[in-house]
């Protein structure tokens, strides 16, 4: 049995439960700790349960249709997606703000701009880089740089590989987690990457949200293994391909590739940081597991 979610008292159920079971899908709901949770038997089955659910969450009343025709998913897809942008608000945030930066950045090739976004500011002159180091970064206030490079990206493939492992690794985990809990675990994360990227390469002309790309992917991977009630967004396979692509990211290929140099230190500190907060989410709620 996998845990889905946590009724809030003024949540009825039965609606959602007489829809699921009309879509074949296996569950449970079960009283526990004062609150009604749903639990689903076959975790292949996760993406119908999230789209009913998100229906159910934007208007109760058209899952009724589901009693009589089994194409209600289909023809109220428009209102998943809404649906799914109010159940992931803060993940949809993180992405149109990735998506503005990448405007306004023009991808990286306004370099003026770019510095505003950087772990640290900086100036070229005579082609030489002049930047500050961290305890002078904070000692201006300048306390978002720690965080904003996560938003900077430098070519098209690049933006979009993580956006949409953002959209759809990031929103399943703000649902099941909510939103506060899911905000600071990537502030976590990104930082951690920006940070130890920047310490260890001592260059700050890097970016993007791998990193938090990685730290989700180690927290999903995780939790599963550690817990029974999570249900399992992250397969094996997929697993290894990230693995296998981070020991690719400390080869020349992906440069041989067109993609440039990669911040490695950030996609590894990423996973890292994912995983022990795997860990401590795990300890942090172990007693509400059965």
């Amino acid at each position: 049995m996998y845990f889905v979610y946590q009724f809030k008292e003024t949540e009825d159920p039965k609606g959602l439960t007489e829809a699921l079971w009309h879509h074949k899908v296996a569950h449970q709901i079960i009283f526990k700790d004062g609150h009604n949770e749903l639990w689903l038997l076959d975790p292949s089955q996760l993406p119908a349960v999230e789209q009913l659910m998100s229906i159910w969450k934007d208007d109760p009343a058209l899952l009724q249709q589901a009693k009589t025709t089994s194409s209600v998913v289909r023809t109220t897809s428009r209102a998943g997606i809404f649906s799914q942008l109010k159940l992931s608000p803060v993940t949809t945030i993180l992405l149109l703000l990735t998506l503005l930066v990448a405007v306004i950045t023009q991808l990286g090739a306004d370099i003026k701009t770019v510095g505003y976004f950087s772990i640290s500011p900086f100036d070229i002159k005579n082609g030489h880089i002049y930047f500050y180091d961290l305890a002078e970064v904070f000692s201006k206030g300048e306390y978002w740089r720690f965080f904003t490079p996560a938003l900077l990206h430098f070519s098209v493939l690049h933006i979009v590989f993580n956006t949409l492992w953002i959209w759809d690794i990031g929103g399943k985990l703000e649902r099941i987690l909510g939103s506060v809990v899911w905000s600071v675990g990537v502030v976590i994360i990104a930082v951690l990457s920006n940070v130890l990227q920047y310490q260890i390469s001592g260059y700050p002309l890097f970016g993007g949200l791998s990193g938090v790309v990685y730290g989700l992917i180690g927290f999903a991977w995780l939790l599963p293994i550690l817990s029974k009630r999570w249900p399992i967004i992250i397969s094996k396979q997929l697993m290894v391909f990230f693995v296998v692509w981070l020991g690719i990211g400390y080869t020349p290929f992906p440069e041989m590739l067109g993609l440039g140099s990669i911040a490695n230190t950030a996609h590894t500190i990423g996973l890292l940081s994912g995983l022990v907060l795997g860990v401590v989410y795990w300890l942090a709620t172990k007693h509400r597991q059965s």
